[in-house]
């Protein structure tokens, strides 16, 4: 099987990280951070006292150096002799540094044959300064992005990082070995004035038309089959329903991601919120229930729905946990921030759960909107009744690095959670 590498390159602060990280969950594909495996070169050489500018000691350093590059879900990881230097990567002194390790031949040759493995078992995103010119050269897929050195800069700050964005061009592309450069064939996108949305937008468009095979199902549709037969069977019952007791109505669905890992995160008004908001897609997703529902023949059939237990009175690390994996493996998981049924159709309050569930899965998150379930089916209440239905799905937030930076601690994940709710109330 032949695989496909995307190949994006740019300049520091471009917004290479997020881009790549968007499209890989958006086409669900694996996500390689080039520069993530200089920057932990660079670590370890500075771990162990040893002048980053004296290339023969770096060289000789290298020679005993085990380097394993491997993923974690769709995000690639690294360890270098056992030890993953992840939590430093961004710290100033390598930042300081990264780019004269990275000019050293043998360095360059022995993590661009790291990067080019990955492409012996799957598909790539791939970001860095010379993936479409040297790592991939042939690869048809290639996008070059860059921003104004204004707001390069300001992403840079925002990130909490003082080095210069102009020193690290001069540095990146005077280099002798493998120069920052505009690979052939690569199409430029400025993305000065773009959201975080509108460059992935974009950035797909140019896949487009460059032939890219962009997905119309998600890689869990595509790896799991259509729909196994009793989730299919719900899926077909719960849609008829809603279209002909309830006039399902749907706004917003150009809005819908339909491929890749997704946050769902919707208002919860009714038992029939889970189903409803599976009859989005055309193909399986992952929802959470009461585990006090798990009794009698729902035991059997809601794992077979791809319901997963939770304790709603005392839900804990676990669960958040299980999401975080479900959503790493590439499904779409629907979470309900409120955590319980309104009992008036009005949005309460969210714990900061989803918050934290977001900030750390770094997946796109999709907002929507309920109205009407809550008449047609009451809380507390086994008595359905006929009442319209609109479910409305909104723009989807992707969190850019800095963004995913500043959501951490308690207070973080509360300001991301709000985020969330505000998204969802404003629909």
């Amino acid at each position: 099987m032949t695989h496909h590498a995307i190949a994006i390159d740019g300049p520091a602060a471009s917004g290479k990280s997020t881009l790549a990280r968007a499209l890989a969950a958006r086409l669900g594909l694996i996500m390689v951070n080039s520069g993530a495996m200089y920057r932990a070169v660079t670590w370890k050489i500075l771990s162990e006292k040893i002048d980053p500018k004296d290339s023969t000691a770096v060289v000789e350093r290298l020679r005993h150096m085990e380097i394993k590059g491997g993923h974690d879900g769709l995000l690639s990881t690294i360890t270098i002799d056992g030890q993953d230097p992840t939590p430093f990567l961004r710290d100033p002194e390598i930042n300081a540094n990264v780019s004269a390790i990275s000019a050293i031949p043998q360095v360059r040759d022995r993590l661009v044959a790291l990067q080019r493995d990955y492409l012996e078992s799957t598909h790539v995103v791939m970001e860095g300064r010379d993936i479409g010119s040297v790592v991939f050269p042939d690869t048809p897929f290639k996008i070059y992005i860059d921003a104004d050195p204004a707001v390069r800069s300001e992403r840079r700050s925002e990130d909490g990082e003082v080095d210069s964005v102009e020193k690290r061009d001069a540095a990146d592309s005077s280099r002798k070995t493998a120069p920052l450069m505009i690979a052939d064939g690569a199409t430029l996108l400025d993305t000065s004035k773009l959201s975080p949305e509108g460059v992935v937008d974009a950035a797909i468009n140019i896949l487009r038309k460059q032939g890219f095979p962009i997905p119309r199902k998600s890689p869990v549709g595509e790896t799991r089959g259509w729909m196994r037969w009793m989730y299919w069977l719900g899926w077909m019952s719960f849609g008829a329903a809603y279209r002909t007791l309830f006039g399902l109505r749907l706004e917003g669905m150009e809005n819908l991601i339909t491929s890749g890992p997704v946050l769902i995160a919707s208002n919860h008004q009714s038992f029939l919120d889970p189903p409803l908001i599976g009859n989005l897609y055309k193909d399986e997703m992952v929802f959470f229930a009461r585990k006090t529902l798990f009794k009698g023949p729902a035991k059997w059939v809601y794992p077979q729905w791809n319901a997963v237990p939770v304790d709603q009175d005392r839900p804990d690390m676990s669960s958040m946990k299980t999401v975080i994996r479900k959503l790493r493996e590439g499904w779409r998981v629907l979470v309900f921030p409120e955590g319980q049924r309104t009992l008036d159709g009005s949005i309460g309050e969210a714990a900061p759960g989803v918050g934290l569930i977001a900030a750390k899965a770094g997946v796109p998150i999709q907002p929507v909107r309920i109205s009407g379930a809550d008449l047609a089916l009451p809380r507390g209440s086994g008595k359905v009744r006929l009442a319209r239905i609109q479910v409305t799905v909104g723009k989807p937030i992707i969190l850019s690095e800095a963004e995913l930076k500043s959501y951490t601690g308690k207070e973080g994940y509360e300001a991301l959670t709000k985020r969330i709710m505000d998204a969802i109330k404003a629909l």
